[in-house]
């Protein structure tokens, strides 16, 4: 029973972590209607950037997390504005084929970048918190592990009210829902486009610090949670910010209960399954909206 216990609150800690990381992606995708996969790549710039601020700078990875979210911030902006922008805009159809090809390129270029910057070493932070624990009856917690619930909570919640109460949250609603009548309305799609790619990589930058206090950086880690980013949203439903926090909290609890019962490759295969059952089954995901 105990173990049962630790594998829950496993899964919904690092399913925490998969929310937050799939967060930003389903917010570009219900806005622009495209799948960056280049995701992963910008996860993996967030993990160093913590690693740097943490180690080099002498930051708790916490404190590092303003740093990194201002960070990702502007590289949002700038990729968006720089890179993205001048492909997506020259295709008239609604889910634009280049802009994908174009981040899977983007993809490949940043992973082989950083390889050439940092090398192949896998990189670790100098953090006594990374490696802290507490005991409650039978199951032992983590503090990166609480820190990740809790912060994904508040920035699940923090960016659904942004998206419903203020004036940018419903242009960016308005845009993603038809962008040309939201031109005819006076809001300038180009702008909030840069808006939400940007504010999409900011709240990707939050799970960087908490990511690397349990997982050490490498040029390529992003690739493994970049995949499961995009399972998480297709299975919280593609555009919906809640969505993506059940989805990644579904998630953890397959990998972590799973490996319970079964072996870990067949764990794995079990959250493949669910992905292709819920695509076949309900395409537009467990939240998802149906669309005509």
């Amino acid at each position: 029973m105990a173990s049962i216990l630790q594998a829950l609150f496993d899964g919904i800690a690092s399913g925490a972590i998969y929310g937050i990381i799939a967060l930003g992606l389903s917010l570009q995708f219900g806005v622009m209607k495209i799948i960056n996969f280049a995701h992963g790549s910008f996860l993996m710039i967030a993990m160093y950037l913590s690693y740097v601020a943490a180690n080099s700078l002498g930051l708790h990875l916490l404190a590092a997390i303003p740093v990194v979210v201002a960070v990702l911030y502007v590289v949002g902006l700038a990729a968006q504005r720089w890179l993205i922008e001048p492909v997506y805009m020259k295709e008239s159809t609604r889910e634009p084929i280049s802009v994908l090809i174009f981040t899977t390129g983007l993809w490949i270029f940043l992973d082989n970048l950083f390889l050439v910057i940092a090398g192949p070493d896998y990189r670790t932070p100098d953090s006594d918190w990374a490696t802290g624990i507490f005991i409650v009856g039978d199951v032992i917690l983590t503090y990166p592990q609480v820190a990740g619930l809790i912060i994904a909570v508040l920035v699940t919640v923090a960016l659904v009210a942004f998206m419903r109460f203020t004036r940018l949250g419903r242009a960016i609603r308005a845009t993603g829902q038809d962008r040309e009548a939201a031109n005819v309305l006076g809001i300038d799609s180009a702008s909030v486009y840069r808006t939400s790619f940007a504010i999409g990589l900011a709240v990707l930058g939050v799970s960087g610090p908490l990511l690397l206090a349990s997982y050490p950086v490498d040029p390529f880690i992003g690739d493994l949670f970049g995949l499961r980013a995009f399972i998480v949203v297709v299975l919280g439903g593609i555009g919906s910010i809640g969505g993506a926090l059940a989805g990644g909290l579904l998630v953890g609890l397959i990998e972590s209960l799973g490996a319970q019962f079964l072996p870990i490759t067949y764990s794995q295969a079990l959250i493949f399954g669910v992905f292709l059952a819920v695509l076949y089954f309900r395409p537009q995901g467990l939240f998802g909206m149906e669309r005509a």
